[in-house]
């Protein structure tokens, strides 16, 4: 009689607690219709107030939701899925405000980076894919996608695609992230690393890594560039690329600590100082630095 009771007890206690979670579920979810409702009126407020294509991502603004999510995150549930929730919500919202699809760089035999940006903008986010990377550009710049998936300069022997980003083609497109985000997911990924390229103005964060080309004369080495950006006060994190597209020029690919623009005075004095082994610098993209490489 005693164990009966017991067990009566422990059902009604299992059963309140079922009742509490799926009070917490239509919780969650109200919140989060109410959150689709104000990102609609933003989306349309930010039509009326910007000329051109609207494009739905802000890079920026999505890496500081992600960071404040984990700087106050507590308790078992894990953070790396958490931050998979906010990207797939995130991505999601990006769709409900409008058209928006991912072209990626797929090689043949290799989804590394269509799972990459999967990760970051969202399972059920159109993608489109190509085997050529100039191809994955060129389907941002007729409006065919909103965001290209490159690989990092150096890890295929694919076309290169970065010089493309130097000019003043219009849109101008740059870099906006470095994927991924916030490590890979279990299995996936195949451990490639990539950038989001778009025709959006890169924000600052508060910890951000910027992307600089900097062309140079023909005699000038990877150990010297990270001489003059140290004389110009910039900080190299990664050096990623060399070519010559002249006899007597060089473009070196080098990222650098922080948010900098092409009218940093730092940029400034690296390109028009006295250096005149330097000709040229183009900042080319900036970035939330990813959660992986600050842990």
């Amino acid at each position: 009689m005693e164990t009966t009771l017991k067990m009566r007890e422990e059902e009604q206690e299992l059963a309140a607690l079922r009742r509490e979670v799926d009070r917490l579920d239509e919780a969650i979810h109200d919140l989060l219709m109410q959150r689709t409702e104000v990102v609609l009126r933003i989306g349309a407020a930010k039509r009326d107030d910007a000329p051109g294509p609207f494009v739905a991502t802000r890079p920026g603004r999505e890496a500081e939701i992600v960071r404040h999510l984990l700087a106050r995150h507590k308790g078992a549930f894990p953070a790396e899925v958490l931050v998979r929730l906010w990207r797939e919500m995130i991505g999601s919202l990006m769709r409900v405000q409008g058209s928006f699809a991912v072209a990626v760089y797929v090689p043949e035999g290799g989804t590394g980076y269509l799972e990459a940006a999967r990760d970051h903008y969202g399972a059920y986010t159109d993608m489109v894919s190509y085997q050529v990377t100039g191809r994955v550009l060129k389907a941002v710049a007729e409006g065919l996608a909103g965001v290209a998936v490159l690989p990092l300069p150096g890890e295929t022997a694919g076309e290169l695609w970065w010089p493309a980003l130097i000019g003043d083609a219009k849109p101008r497109m740059q870099v906006i992230a470095r994927l991924p985000f916030a490590g890979p997911g279990a299995g996936r990924g195949d451990g490639l690393e990539a950038f989001a390229v778009a025709p959006v103005a890169p924000e600052p964060t508060g910890d951000d890594r910027s992307l600089l080309a900097v062309e140079t004369v023909s005699s000038v080495s990877r150990t010297q560039i990270s001489t003059k950006l140290v004389n110009a006060g910039l900080t190299q994190t990664a050096y990623w690329d060399m070519r010559s597209f002249a006899p007597e020029a060089r473009v070196h690919l080098v990222e650098v600590e922080g948010f900098v623009t092409d009218a940093d005075p730092r940029v400034m004095q690296l390109a028009h100082g006295n250096d005149e082994t330097v000709r040229d610098v183009r900042c080319i993209g900036a970035y939330a630095t990813p959660l992986h490489l600050t842990r």
